[in-house]
């Protein structure tokens, strides 16, 4: 009822009576004042006389509703001079939000629908105005990202260019050939490894936009996870323990979720002690789903805890596979992660590493 009342129909309808009672009462008040007039000022004989007998002749009710319409509409039009001046406001805005300032705000102080209008064009404004900011961020972190990467692919690309050089040479021995082939392999290995992380960056939104999402079921995702990376974890003698629910079903980005969790495990292999066997759990808690990555080693000093998930942090614990490190799979899962409004973190006790990722769980298919 209360919007009813305060909608900008009923406040048109309202002020179109209210200007009609106006009129009446300021055409009625003139009626009598002449009719006063005329019975004690003006005599037989006199100039006005004329007036008075051209207005007997036409209809006294003709004349004054001559006077009346023209008033009402005076006085309407005066009493809705606010919501012309609410019209350019929202006109102004609208121009303004097409012109690309989005720092415009529309200031409407009435309760009806054009206080609604100037709220949503405000909202679409800062809306609009977050999105490009986080676009125009994720844009620079992202040539900031190529152009590092870029500049790192020059060591192992000129170390790899030089042994091979060295092995043309005519003054090369067997052993120095044996010696100077292993380098070059392991520099070939750490430029691979750049160029996969540059092209994972170039495809990568580092925004926090949404993108193509659909049903996940992270049962099926974790399993054929680590199937693909069994010669990655045979390379290094490591043992996996799963407990992967069934029915974990997630909303979102199958190829960027399974990108954290093969960053987590790479970490898991590199940095972990892989005489025990890394623990992968997944299951549902209410409703999220809590992903774990376990393993044990030696545990992450205190001061590179908070860095850890930072653009470019390293730590220099690598034990089993002595790649260059980029420090950017951190950066990466977390930011795929909170895209898919989840959280990630880290907790150790006991010389256990544990890298927890809880998601929204999706309930309408169960």
């Amino acid at each position: 009822m209360r919007k009813f009342i305060n909608s900008f129909r009923t406040r048109i309808i309202y002020l179109f009576i209210q200007s009609l009672l106006i009129a009446a009462v300021v055409t009625f008040a003139m009626y009598k004042s002449l009719q006063y007039y005329y019975h004690h000022h003006v005599f037989y004989g006199d100039t006005y006389m004329k007036y008075r007998f051209w207005m007997r002749e036409v209809g006294d009710i003709y004349v004054f509703l001559a006077l009346y319409i023209p008033f009402s509409i005076l006085v309407f039009y005066l009493l809705t001079r606010t919501y012309t001046k609410y019209f350019n406001e929202i006109s102004t805005g609208i121009r303004q939000l097409a012109a690309g300032d989005f720092s415009h705000q529309i200031e409407i102080s009435s309760k009806d629908e054009f206080r609604q209008i100037a709220n949503d064009l405000n909202e679409a404004s800062s809306g609009l105005r977050t999105a490009i900011q986080a676009e125009t961020l994720a844009q620079r972190s992202k040539e900031t990202l190529i152009a590092n990467l870029a500049h790192d692919l020059r060591t192992p690309l000129t170390s790899v260019t030089g042994y091979l050089d060295l092995l043309n040479q005519p003054s090369t021995t067997a052993e120095q050939r044996v010696a100077y082939t292993k380098i070059a392999y392991k520099k070939s290995r750490d430029l691979e490894e750049l160029m996969e992380t540059l092209f994972d960056i170039s495809k990568l939104d580092l925004s926090l936009k949404a993108t193509e999402q659909s049903m996940v079921d992270l049962h099926e995702l974790l399993l054929q996870l680590l199937d693909e990376m069994y010669p990655l974890i045979s390379r290094v003698d490591g043992r996996i323990d799963q407990q992967i629910a069934p029915n974990l079903t997630v909303y979102g980005n199958g190829k960027e979720l399974a990108r954290v969790f093969e960053n987590l495990l790479s970490n898991a292999l590199r940095y972990g002690d892989v005489s025990r066997p890394i623990e992968v759990r997944a299951a549902r808690q209410g409703e999220v789903i809590t992903i774990q990555i376990n393993n044990y080693g030696p545990p992450i000093r205190k001061e590179d805890v908070p860095h850890l998930f930072d653009m470019f942090y390293t730590v220099d614990q690598v034990r089993n596979m002595p790649t260059k490190q980029t420090g950017l799979g951190l950066f990466i899962a977390k930011t795929i992660v909170e895209k898919h409004e989840g959280t990630i973190e880290v907790k150790q006790t006991d010389g256990r590493i544990r890298f927890e990722v809880t998601l929204p769980s999706d309930l309408r298919n169960l």
